[in-house]
């Protein structure tokens, strides 16, 4: 079975080094496209007869099973200006605010909570009391550790959060908000609220009940008292 290959890694580790390149992506139905880079910088994307936005919309839809690097063509014009982060998060938009505006919420601040704050290991004890609180995961830039799995019900896979993190950690990065202190994100079942902790975050993930309190105002009573 192929593998579906991270288009924002290959773009980082192989793309982004070589300054002036094409990158070839084929996905799993054996479909072609190409993106264009110059000086490290996403300009261009072609897929079929679509172009630029309409093409990368196409694009980040694939699973990639398949890629190349060539020489950048000639007479490649640039219809790609945003940042590389916002090109392929477009579900990320800044509002007139100044914040950021997602159907997951994420809210940033400058502020860092370290190991010793609200998210120590005491920290982490004091949430497993949460009631009906399903799972508690450690996110990392390329892996998760679950710290805490409630018996018998289970959580949806918590494995995408990972990707997720990183999309918060580079827009963030990227747009000047500094440091993602806390998000929120509601999925079809469970409601997910995440807490950095040093440079990870701490995920604690819950089922959706409009019965029970809601578990962002109850993690973060649980914080104040800490």
């Amino acid at each position: 079975m192929a593998v579906s290959l991270s288009l924002e890694h290959i773009i980082r580790k192989e793309c982004a080094p070589v300054l002036d390149c094409m990158l070839t992506i084929t996905d799993s139905a054996g479909e072609a496209a190409f993106l264009y880079f110059k000086e490290g910088e996403l300009v261009e994307a072609n897929y079929a007869s679509l172009w630029g936005k309409d093409a990368l919309a196409e694009i980040l839809t694939w699973k990639i099973t398949a890629r190349a690097i060539a020489s950048l063509p000639l007479g490649i014009k640039r219809s790609l200006w945003e940042p590389l982060e916002v090109l392929l998060h477009p579900d990320v938009k800044v509002s007139g605010s100044g914040r950021l505006s997602t159907a997951t919420s994420p809210i940033f601040k400058t502020r860092r909570l370290g190991g010793s704050g609200p998210l120590g290991n005491s920290g982490i004890d004091r949430f497993k009391n949460i009631p009906n609180l399903l799972k508690i995961v450690e996110i990392g830039r390329e892996s998760e550790t679950t710290l805490f799995e409630a018996g018998g019900e289970t959580s949806e896979d918590t494995e995408w959060l990972v990707e997720f993190a990183g999309r918060v950690r580079a827009v963030g990065d990227t747009l000047g908000f500094g440091i993602c202190d806390k998000w929120t994100i509601e999925t079809d079942r469970n409601q997910i609220v995440g807490l950095a902790r040093d440079d990870k975050f701490i995920a604690l993930v819950r089922r959706r009940d409009a019965m029970q309190e809601d578990l962002e105002t109850a993690v973060s009573s649980l914080a104040e008292d800490i």
